[in-house]
């Protein structure tokens, strides 16, 4: 084996979306935000509670920001926040589904009679 080919066996490699990501994740600074969130305070605020797990904060504070911004892009950018904290429709639909499952099947067993042996 050449010494270019026992390289190029020993280094992992790299596809382009981990490097894309890495690359990414080098360029961002912690808190920074999303990449086309406008830089207002509130929102930079909003980010940063959303980024420590505070979604009553998040859920207040950008639902006020999205009624009462002055500019466009702070309410496009808090209404933004406020979907990211929304449930996933199809995980909402499916707990519907299964709690209608359950009653099907509770009201079936209790309206038939049951015959002891």
């Amino acid at each position: 084996m050449t010494d270019r080919a026992q390289g190029d066996a020993e280094a992992p490699r790299r596809t382009k979306k981990r490097a894309k990501r890495r690359e990414g994740e080098a360029a961002s600074v912690p808190g920074d935000g999303a990449p086309g969130l406008p830089r207002d305070p509130e929102l930079v605020r909003l980010e940063q509670a959303f980024e420590r797990g505070d979604y009553a904060l998040v859920r207040a504070g950008a639902g006020r920001l999205a009624r009462e911004a002055e500019r466009d892009e702070d309410r496009r950018a808090a209404r933004a926040l406020l979907r990211r904290i929304e449930p996933d429709p199809l995980a909402v639909a499916l707990l519907v589904a299964a709690v209608a499952l359950l009653a099907f099947l509770s009201f079936y067993y209790w309206s038939h009679s049951h015959v002891s042996p």
